[in-house]
C-alpha cells in the first residue's frame, strides 16, 4: 500500500506509525502540515517558516492545506491518514481524497465540540471521513452524537510497545521508605501538574515521604519549578526533562506509583506505560482514565482538580500498600490484551485495506 500520512510536524505519536508501517514493508509518506524532526520517510513539510508555535501562528494552516491539496493529487496515495481532527482532518476535507482515516485523539473534539464554529466543521469532517478512528470509547460516543454513522467508527488507540515497557516486579511499598512518584506527562495546562504540586505540599505536611519526578518538556516548566521551590519542595521534587521513549521504561522501573491529574484525555499512552511496567496508576477521574482502571481495585481515580482528594489517594494506598501489588499483574494483562502496538497496527492495517478494496 502506498500510505499517506498527515499530521503536525511536532505530533509525538506520528513516529511511531510512520515506522511501524514503513517496516511492514508498505510505501509510506508523510506530509507536515509544521516544521518537526527527521521522521525517517519521504516527508513533506507543506508549513509556512522553519518553527512552530502551538499558540501563534494558526493563520497558516489554510495556505499548508493548499498546499497538501496540490501535492496529493501528485502523490496519488492508495489511502490518507490524517490525525487530530481539528488540523489535519480538516486539510483532509479539503483536499478532497479518498479512502481517507481521520483519528481523534482528544482534546480536538472535547473542545471543538464545545465550539459553534468547529461544531458544524467537525460534522463535515467526519462525514467526508471513509473511517473515524477514536482512541477511546467516550470519543466514539462524541463522534456518534454529531449524527456520524456508527459502522464508520473504530475504536483503536495506537498502543505501546509491550515488550520494550515490560513488567517489573515489585514489593509492596515500605511505609519506612520514601515513596517514588512519577508523572511522565508533557508540562502543559491540561495536564494540571500545579493539582499534583498542590497534592504533594499537603503529603508533606502530613509527614508522608516521598520523591517526585516529572519526566518531560513543556511551557509550564519554568512556572512548575518555581512552584515547588515556593512551596519548600526543592528537596523532594524533581524535573528530569525530555527522556528518550527507549531510556524511559528503566525509569519507571524504578519508581513505585504513577501520578496523573489530566483534565481530559483520550487514552493515555503514558498510564498505558505505567500500567504495562507494573506501577500503581493514581489518576484524575475522567472517562479515558476509568476506561481502563476500576477505582479502589486496579487503581485510584481522584477527582478532577483535587489535590485534597490525590493527596488523600496517595495516604490510602500507604494505608493499604497491598493494593499496588494486587493490581500490577491485572494491569499488565490489560495492557497486552487491548494496548499493544503491534496488535493493534495489524488491525488498523486490516482496515486500511478494506476501505481501499470497497473504494475499488
Amino acid at each position: 500500500m502506498r500510505i499517506c500520512f498527515i499530521s503536525l510536524g511536532t505530533f509525538t505519536h506520528i513516529g511511531a506509525y510512520l515506522d511501524y508501517f514503513r517496516d511492514a514493508g508498505h510505501e509510506v509518506i508523510f506530509i507536515s502540515l509544521s516544521p518537526g524532526p527527521e521522521r525517517g520517510v519521504p516527508t513533506y513539510n507543506v508549513g509556512l517558516g522553519t518553527r512552530y508555535c502551538e499558540s501563534r501562528g494558526k493563520w497558516k494552516y489554510p495556505i499548508s492545506m493548499i498546499r497538501a491539496r496540490r501535492l496529493l493529487k501528485r502523490l496519488k496515495p492508495d489511502i490518507v491518514h490524517a490525525h487530530y481532527a481539528t488540523s489535519c482532518g480538516l486539510t483532509a476535507l479539503v483536499c478532497g481524497v479518498h479512502p481517507t482515516v481521520v483519528t481523534v485523539h482528544g482534546s480536538d473534539l472535547t473542545i471543538g465540540i464545545k465550539s459553534r464554529i468547529w461544531r458544524p466543521l467537525l460534522k463535515k469532517i467526519f462525514e467526508h471521513s471513509d473511517c473515524i478512528n477514536t482512541v477511546s470509547e467516550d470519543l466514539a460516543k462524541r463522534v456518534t452524537s454529531l449524527g456520524t454513522e456508527t459502522k464508520k467508527v473504530e475504536t483503536l488507540t495506537l498502543g505501546i510497545d509491550t515488550d520494550l515497557f515490560s513488567f517489573a516486579e515489585r514489593a509492596a511499598p515500605d511505609p519506612s521508605r520514601a515513596l517514588r512518584l512519577i508523572c511522565t506527562r508533557r508540562l502543559e495546562p491540561v495536564f494540571d501538574h500545579k493539582t499534583i504540586i498542590g497534592a504533594l505540599v499537603l503529603l508533606k505536611e502530613k509527614a508522608v515521604k516521598f520523591q517526585m519526578t516529572f519526566v518531560g518538556e513543556g511551557s509550564l516548566l519554568d512556572a512548575l519549578r518555581q512552584q515547588s521551590v515556593s512551596e519548600g519542595l526543592e528537596d523532594s521534587v524533581s524535573f528530569i526533562g525530555k527522556v528518550c521513549n527507549d531510556d524511559l521504561p528503566d525509569i519507571l522501573h524504578g519508581h513505585d506509583v504513577y501520578l496523573s491529574a489530566s483534565l481530559w484525555d483520550g487514552t493515555s499512552l503514558s498510564l498505558l506505560e505505567a500500567m504495562a511496567t507494573g506501577l500503581f496508576p493514581i489518576v484524575s477521574d475522567i472517562k479515558a482514565n476509568s476506561a481502563w482502571l476500576n477505582h479502589n481495585t486496579d487503581g485510584l481515580l481522584h477527582r478532577v482538580g483535587d489535590a485534597g482528594d490525590l493527596a488523600d489517594c496517595v495516604m490510602q494506598l500507604r494505608r493499604n500498600p497491598w493494593l499496588a501489588i494486587e493490581a500490577a499483574g491485572r494491569n499488565r494483562e490489560k495492557v497486552v490484551r487491548s494496548g499493544n502496538r503491534k496488535t493493534n497496527m495489524k488491525r488498523l492495517e486490516k482496515i486500511y485495506r478494506e476501505l481501499i478494496h470497497s473504494r475499488r
